[in-house]
């Protein structure tokens, strides 16, 4: 049985078992309109919270996506490269970014409930704080 669990960082994780399956939310979708690229290297070992890609607008935004767990990234969706519309249509569906294994399962108490994160972006939502658009290519050190 998987569980879903969200971040405040507008990016969803998919568990089952000890892997999960990364993409962004609807809202994230709705407040960064048409992506136009998504960029993830495979094969990246990150922490909960670190910066593992990131996706470029219609708008030429630039917006860091974030893990929402420890582990380690070994698949990223092929199936954007051919066609990024994909997750313009389904982001918490078929448009899904990257999948990961988990180091630490404990880390998913920290994440949000689906019940949590729409109360969250009703009631505390500021995308300036939590989505912060980047020039990637000034920042790309912290990449």
């Amino acid at each position: 049985m998987s569980t879903v669990k969200y971040t405040t960082t507008h990016e969803w994780i998919e568990v089952n078992d000890s892997e999960g399956t990364i993409g962004i939310t609807e809202r994230a979708l709705l407040i960064y309109g048409e992506i136009i690229y998504v960029d993830v290297s495979p094969e990246q070992e990150c922490e909960q919270g670190e910066i593992i890609g990131r996706i470029e607008t219609e708008t030429g935004g630039n917006f860091y996506l974030y893990a929402p767990v420890a582990g380690e990234i070994y698949e990223v969706n092929d199936a954007l490269e051919e066609d990024v519309d994909v997750i313009n249509v389904a982001p918490e569906g078929d448009g899904w970014i990257c999948k990961i294994y988990i180091d630490n399962l404990s880390e998913l108490d920290s994440l949000l409930e689906l019940d949590d994160y729409e109360t969250y972006e009703e009631d505390a939502f500021d995308d300036s704080e939590y989505m912060p658009e980047t020039d990637f290519f000034e920042n790309i050190d912290d990449y």
